[in-house]
């Protein structure tokens, strides 16, 4: 351990103090406080300095002497002494010179653990000074040299904190480093070096940088070791340029930054310091430009110079300089180079090795002949090299290209031929996936579900095992193992995460369920289906239909009504008339008008040649007619009494003519009134349908006709109020044929004899006036004032 700067510093330190050393300064003779200057000072009592003064005494004294005995009681009266003056004035400004020669004295005697305890005194309770760096730099090297690493280190910290010396603190600084280093602590090693490195003018500074970029470069940092090593590759220093310009070749190499790596690798090049490496650097260097396609590179790489490699590093860089000079189309040269491969090592390009690497290359080009040399080659070696892994690459090539050719039976037998045992490792996932396939396109089903169980045995977890348990199911099916095909779709679902796989698996087990009647399961699986992500509206729809359909079968309609309304907004198109009638059933159940009008008018818009039972419309018709709703009640009826093969009660006709007569539909109103005739034997319900009638014919101004009506229904005498409307529709038959003074006798007489009641009298008795006002002759107006009067 180089320790000048110790050795330095201890000799001044070693030095014994004067007796009296350090005193107090004196009285300026020019202050105002000054004595003549032939007055002696004063004696001032100072016990503290006394006892400090004999224990120097005694130092110094033991520093002097020669002989050992007596040198060695001097240094213990000293150390009892300044033990002596540290327990009566510990306080004393002198304390620290104690401790420190207290330190001295216990060292020169042997007791290097006392010495030490006094050292960690000053270390500890004082921050500067020359006795604080002294102890430390003791402390920092009795532990270094007993391998207390982390001991050490504190102490040279604050050796470094305390000095004035730069070479010192240099030194003291760079020394942690060394403490870390042993310790492994590559953390407080990170820090110690920058420390190093940031403190101006350190001696230290590349060794640091140098061993700051290792440290980077063991812990994988490679950007931050790059950057120094380019720091240091300016060094003038030829052993650290040389290292730091072949180590940022590394780095870079291990930062894949490839045009880094390269402008390095040339720089290694180019140092005469690294001649003993320019060899493998330049293999190195060829091999990037080579994996970037950079023929030309290659070439000036390779012409740099012929350099000592092992044997197979030099066949690498030659069947590089090969390909490149091929890539180039310099047949000349590719010629010379083969040559010297072939000195190199004779069986490189003839026989087998040379016919297996033209087959490979053939099919790394995808050459048309590809097939043809790779059978050929086949055909002359396969025997004779039946162990050698090159043949079964070639049967692994071949039956690759016949796959992804589909030539599914030539693919076969060469997959069948392999020993994958003497194929790469990487190659067996392929190739059993490969071959289930092709025996499942050639429908050999047994062999398909052998090489199918195989590979989810082998790799269960694989999305191909996914594929492969789809394509076992749908074989399953084929071959009416549906339980098995169940199975499998089951196990699909449960491991994937795939959400358009899982439509399908869904859709295709609720179609299973569906068709075994188990209703339960079915909904369950919609439901499923309706929690998928993202899922079209096509799905979607169907799937609310289908759990609407079946709250509707368990008659949950308050359940049902929300899906299958979804499923009709997803896609009325489809869904309007599946979802129409349960709607409209549900509705008239429940006997909710406005939900039925509702979904009966968006059947008829969406899908109007939906059928719905006839007893739905008339309900819902005659319910709205009694409500007083005649124009929205008059298309329902009409269209539920369309149906001929399901007559209505005369009820609903009737109800259904009223409603015409109210809406100005006299011809359907006519036809009510005739089918009314034909269902009723009541004659009062007769005679109230050819009112009716009468009406209808009367706006439909067939006015013969209405009388005729009307006459009929009177014949059949009706009592009440029927009566009464059947003499009214005379005079009204007289007024609209413009008969006035016919109609009058009708109103007169109904006025006088039949109207019982006041609203009777008074309707009767407005008719009369206001005919006799239309008739308008002095008669009748004479005729009008009595009956004004009445």
């Amino acid at each position: 351990m180089n320790l000048l700067a110790f050795r330095a510093l201890a000799i001044i330190l070693l030095s014994a103090p004067l007796r009296g050393q350090d005193p107090a300064a004196p009285i300026s003779p020019t202050g105002p406080n000054t004595l003549p200057a032939d007055t002696p000072p004063p004696l001032v009592a100072n016990p503290a300095r006394d006892l400090y003064d004999f224990a120097t005494l005694h130092y110094n004294s033991a520093i002097a002497e020669k002989d050992a005995a007596t040198k060695k009681q001097s240094f213990q009266s000293a150390a009892k002494t300044f033990d002596r003056f540290l327990r009566k004035f510990p306080k004393d400004p002198k304390a620290i010179d104690a401790w420190f020669f207290l330190a001295q004295s216990y060292r020169q005697l042997g007791e290097v653990q006392g010495s030490r305890a006094c050292f960690e005194t000053i270390a500890k309770n004082w921050k500067t000074g020359k006795y604080v760096e002294a102890s430390a730099l003791y402390l920092a090297k009795d532990d270094f040299t007993a391998k207390k690493w982390n001991s050490a280190a504190k102490w040279f910290q604050i050796v470094a904190n305390t000095t004035n010396n730069k070479q010192i603190k240099h030194e003291a600084l760079y020394r942690r480093v060394l403490c870390y280093q042993k310790t492994g602590d590559k953390s407080s090693q990170l820090l110690a070096l920058k420390t190093v490195i940031e403190t101006p003018g350190s001696p230290y500074l590349e060794s640091a940088r140098l061993t700051l970029a290792r440290l980077y470069q063991n812990t994988h940092s490679h950007r931050q070791a790059h950057d120094l090593y380019v720091l240091l590759a300016e060094s003038k220093k030829e052993d650290i340029r040389a290292e730091a310009t072949f180590q940022a070749a590394l780095t870079a190499e291990k930062m894949k930054a490839p045009l880094l790596t390269k402008k390095w690798f040339r720089k290694v090049l180019a140092e005469p310091k690294l001649k003993d490496s320019h060899g493998q650097t330049q293999l190195a260097l060829m091999n990037l430009e080579y994996k970037t396609r950079d023929w030309a590179a290659v070439i000036r790489t390779y012409k740099v110079g012929n350099f000592t490699l092992e044997k197979e590093s030099e066949l690498q860089k030659l069947i590089m300089a090969a390909k490149s000079y091929e890539k180039l189309g310099k047949e000349k040269e590719v010629i010379t180079l083969y040559q010297k491969i072939t000195k190199l090592n004779p069986n490189a390009v003839s026989s087998f090795d040379a016919a297996y690497r033209l087959v490979v290359d053939s099919h790394t080009k995808k050459a048309k002949d590809f097939t043809k040399n790779a059978e050929n080659f086949l055909s002359n070696y396969s025997i004779d090299h039946q162990e050698d892994p090159k043949i079964h690459s070639i049967y692994l090539l071949l039956a690759e290209h016949y796959y992804a050719e589909k030539q599914h039976q030539k693919a076969l037998t060469h997959y069948q031929a392999l020993d994958i045992t003497k194929i790469e490792k990487a190659n067996h996932f392929g190739v059993r996936y490969h071959i289930a396939k092709t025996l499942l396109a050639l429908k050999s089903d047994r062999g398909s579900l052998t090489a199918i169980d195989t590979f989810i045995k082998e790799y269960p977890d694989t999305p191909q095992a996914t594929q492969l348990r789809l394509d076992r199911a749908e074989l399953l099916q084929t071959m009416d193992r549906p339980d098995k095909a169940l199975d499998d779709y089951r196990a699909i679902l449960k491991t994937t995460q795939d959400p358009e796989l899982k439509r399908v698996l869904l859709l295709r087990l609720a179609s299973s369920a569906k068709e075994a009647k188990n209703w339960d399961l079915f909904a369950n699986y919609q439901k499923q289906i309706l929690s998928l992500p993202k899922l079209d509206k096509k799905t979607k729809a169907s799937a609310n239909f289908w759990l609407g359909w079946n709250e509707y079968r368990l008659k949950q309609n308050l359940k049902a009504e929300p899906y299958l309304r979804t499923a009709r907004d997803l896609d009325p198109r489809i869904y309007s008339a599946k979802v129409g009638p349960l709607l409209i059933r549900s509705a008239y159940q429940n006997e909710n008008k406005g939900v039925l009008e509702k979904e009966i008018n968006l059947l008829k818009k969406h899908s109007p040649e939906t059928k719905i039972p006839s007893s739905i419309p008339r309900w819902l018709g005659a319910s709205l007619a009694q409500d007083g709703k005649n124009q929205r009640a008059y298309k329902f009826l009409h269209d539920g009494l369309k149906d001929l093969k399901n007559p209505a009660p005369p009820l609903i006709w009737k109800l259904y003519t009223q409603t015409s007569l109210k809406t100005k539909h006299y011809k359907s109103a006519l036809h009510g009134a005739n089918v009314i005739l034909e269902l009723q034997q009541n004659r009062y319900r007769r005679a109230e349908a050819l009112h009716l009638k009468a009406q209808a014919l009367l706006n439909l101004k067939r006015f013969n006709d209405a009388r005729q009506a009307a006459s009929d229904a009177v014949k059949l005498r009706p009592q009440g109020d029927l009566s009464l409307k059947l003499r009214f529709i005379a005079g009204d038959i007289d007024i609209a044929e413009g008969k006035p003074a016919d109609a009058i006798k009708h109103y007169a007489i109904i006025e006088s004899l039949y109207a019982k009641t006041p609203a009777e009298k008074k309707e009767a008795l407005s008719k009369v006036i206001s005919t006799l006002k239309a008739i308008n002759t002095p008669e009748a107006r004479e005729t009008l004032k009595q009956y004004q009067q009445q």
